[in-house]
Order: structure tokens, then sequence, then C-alpha cells
């Protein structure tokens, strides 16, 4: 009779552990906390992103917490257009919109342990199995995935907690972009005339300065300045140097170590802000409101240019910088370095293309 007893409380306890343990993974699954296993259909993560998501205006937007508050946002590579839009980032192709959703996800960061997940990509109908493959590093650097993205999808391995949402093809937008996006600083970058590259020749920490922006005021740098710390805080490579200099205020003075021909020096420079750069052409002539293709042909002038650059117009397209084809498909880094070594000469010659004809025009540049 003992047996008996102790069998049937045996029996009795079993089937309660398993009704809490049931009740819980229907918690845990109605809450969106479900991880991605080889084993999961997802289905659960999709109906969390049909709550945490929203199209306004035909724009896809996601509800991101910051601050512990949910923010509505949308991507795209093209301007966007609507009476929702409340700010915006032209370089990023980021906008916060306004009105919100049920639920909202969480953000976490691309570090190591991000790279050991077994993650996947999911929107409303499909999901794609992957991993993250690179980290967190410039002002206008992707995350990116080890497939192809499918349209309007959040990349994750637990329900509501999101590494990112889809950019284009394998690149999402990750958490330390969207961040700065949401802060005061969201949309302004800071700029102080030059584009730099890692100093890969030399043991020493900093960036070298490559390019020299000719319109840049007062501009106190020189090709081949090895940038050492910006206000006090080293430029060990190029993504310090990167955010560093975007998190500076215009019209703010900046303390700037530089190593020129072997002399350390520390210079002064007058912020501006940044005209070009992520989704916008950057070929120094933004400030002027000039807009540039990808064939180098203008699309656009707003504001009159200086010197005799002025004698450029709409659908004038560059063909040579003083005798030198200019590369093109590289994100206008060519252009820039014959500008840039123009402006160091202190004038220039162009080989343009005006309406179907070959003209010269030459500059003076200071």
């Amino acid at each position: 009779m003992k047996a008996e007893r102790e069998s049937s409380l045996g029996q009795m306890v079993l089937k309660k552990t398993i009704k809490k343990i049931g009740c819980a993974l229907s918690i845990v699954a109605f809450l969106g906390f479900g991880i991605y296993t080889n084993a999961m259909n997802y289905v659960s993560c999709q109906a969390y992103y049909k709550q945490a998501t929203t199209t306004i205006d035909s724009i896809k937007a996601y509800s991101i917490l910051y601050d512990n508050k949910p923010h509505l946002i949308a991507f795209s590579t093209t301007p966007l257009h609507s009476s929702k839009i409340i700010k915006k980032d032209p370089f990023l192709g980021l906008y916060l919109l306004d009105g919100r959703t049920p639920k909202s996800y969480r953000l976490k960061p691309l570090d190591s342990f991000s790279h050991t997940l077994a993650l996947a990509a999911v929107n409303a109908n499909t999901s794609t199995p992957g991993k993250v493959i690179n980290f967190e590093r410039g002002v206008f650097d992707l995350g990116r995935f080890s497939a192809t993205l499918p349209k309007n999808s959040v990349v994750s391995t637990i329900c509501y907690q999101i590494y990112g949402f889809s950019a284009y093809g394998q690149y999402f937008v990750p958490k330390i972009l969207i961040d700065r996006f949401l802060s005061k600083r969201g949309g302004e970058y800071g700029d102080i005339g030059v584009r730099v590259r890692e100093d890969t020749k030399n043991t020493k920490k900093g960036v070298v300065v490559e390019q020299v922006d000719l319109f840049f005021p007062n501009n106190v740098f020189l090709p081949g300045d090895v940038i050492l710390a910006i206000n006090g805080k080293n430029t060990n490579n190029l993504a310090d140097f990167e955010w560093g200099v975007a998190d500076l205020i215009p019209g703010k003075m900046a303390t700037i170590k530089i190593l020129r021909k072997g002399r350390q020096l520390e210079l002064e420079s007058r912020v501006d802000k940044r005209y070009g750069g992520g989704l916008l052409s950057d070929t120094f002539f933004e400030r002027y409101g000039v807009v540039i293709d990808n064939n180098l042909v203008i699309r656009s002038i707003t504001k009159p240019l200086p010197f005799e650059l002025s004698q450029l117009s709409i659908g004038d397209k560059f063909i040579w910088i003083d005798k030198t084809p200019i590369r093109v498909g590289d994100g206008f880094w060519h252009f820039r370095q014959l500008f840039s070594q123009a402006g160091m000469r202190g004038k220039v010659e162009l080989l343009l293309l005006h309406e179907g004809v070959e003209i010269f025009v030459r500059s003076p540049l200071k």
C-alpha cells in the first residue's frame, strides 16, 4: 500500500511539473522570448514582428526601444517624403516617424558574443538563418549578414531582441548607428576637412591624412599628416577617427595632435559640419549644394561655386583633372584625391563634357 501511495504521489508531482513547464513555455512564446534553434519554425517571432513594425505612407517602420521609450524608425536609400517624419539622417537613410506599435524591439550590439550565435533574419512571412560576419566600426559602416536579407527584415536570435534591421543585400543597420541617430546629435556630423586612411606602414598609432578639402575654411592639415589624437583622445584606427570627428560640434575649436615630417604638433581646427558621405556623394563639392552622380555628371548646384569653378553647370561631366582621367566606382576617392592635389598646388585644369562638347576649365584654387 505504501509503495502504491508513493507511486501515485510521484505521478501527481510529475504531472504538475509537466503542466508548469508547459505553462512557462507558453508564457515564453507569448512574450516573444523564443530562441532560434534548427528545429524552430520562427512562427512566434514572425508574430512578434507583426506587432513591432508598421507601415506609414508605404514606409516600413520598426519600433525600437531607446532610453526605454519606443521610437518608430525607417530606412531608405532614397529620400522619403511623409508628414509623419519627425527627423532624418540623409547620410544613413534613417527616418524617425510619428506613430506607435503594440510591441517594440530591444537592440543588441555587434560584439564578439553575437558572432557565436545562430541568428535569423525575420519578417512577417519568411525567415533566413545566418550569422553576423562583421563588427561595429565607422560612422557609416553597416552590419553584414552571411546571407541575403529578406526585404524589411530584422536580424535577431530572440524574438524581442534584434541586432538591427535590413538595409539592402546582406547589409543591415546596426545598434551603434541607430543609437546615434536617436541621440541629440542624430543626423549631424562634425568635419575637420580631411579624409584619411589607416597607417599600415607605421607601427605607431594614428591615421594618415590622404585628402585635404580645398573648400574647407582655414584648413590646417597637409597630406601625409598622421593624426594621433582629437581633443586628447587617441585615434588608434579609422573607426576612432570617424567617431571622434563625427561627435565634434560645428563652430567649436578642436585640438588635434599630429605627426608631421617626424615632428609632433598640436593644431587648432574650427569644426564645420559634414556635407557628404554615407548614402550621399562625398566629393568636397557638397557644401555648395553640388550633387555629382556615379558617372561624374553634375546633377544639381544650389550655391555659387568659388573662383572660375563658377563656370561649371548642371549636366557637365568630369573627364579628367589636371590631365589625369578620373576613376569611377570607388566612392569618389580618386576624384577627391585629384582635387586635393590640385588644391595643394593652388590651381586646377579640368576637361568636361558640356552639352556634347569637350571643354577646358582652368581655375585658381586660392
